[in-house]
């Protein structure tokens, strides 16, 4: 019998604390009373429009990085993840794919079964 190794993984998303979302300078409050209202050029994908990182979201992510161990990369870059959804009018998402800011991180983690500490590993 061929012996299998279990290996399981997670994908993991959490929110920041910031007053403005990511790539805008719109705030980010959720209010359904008003649909469409924390927008601008940029959010809605203007011709011409660029985004720009929130700063304190780097600084935020920066930390996270740095506490699960991760290696810093000296250059980053953002990819367009292409999606055709009604709700998202731009038609693409911004994410990290070839070269994101950190990786090889890992999360040192007690186990109640035994004695050893287990290390979680982060890509």
């Amino acid at each position: 019998m061929t012996a299998y190794k279990l290996v399981i993984g997670l994908e993991v998303h959490s929110q920041l604390l910031t007053q403005t979302k990511l790539f805008s300078g719109c705030i980010n409050r959720f209010n359904p009373d008003a649909p469409n209202t924390q927008t601008d050029p940029v959010t809605i994908g203007l011709p011409g429009t660029l985004p720009v990182m929130n700063r304190k979201a780097f600084h935020l992510a920066v930390r996270t990085a740095m506490a699960l161990n991760c290696e810093i990369a000296r250059h980053t870059k953002w990819d367009r993840k292409q999606y055709f959804y009604p709700d998202l009018p731009k038609g693409y998402q911004i994410s990290q794919y070839d070269l994101p800011f950190s990786n090889n991180g890992y999360l040192e983690v007690e186990s109640d079964l035994t004695d050893d500490l287990k290390r979680v590993r982060i890509t």
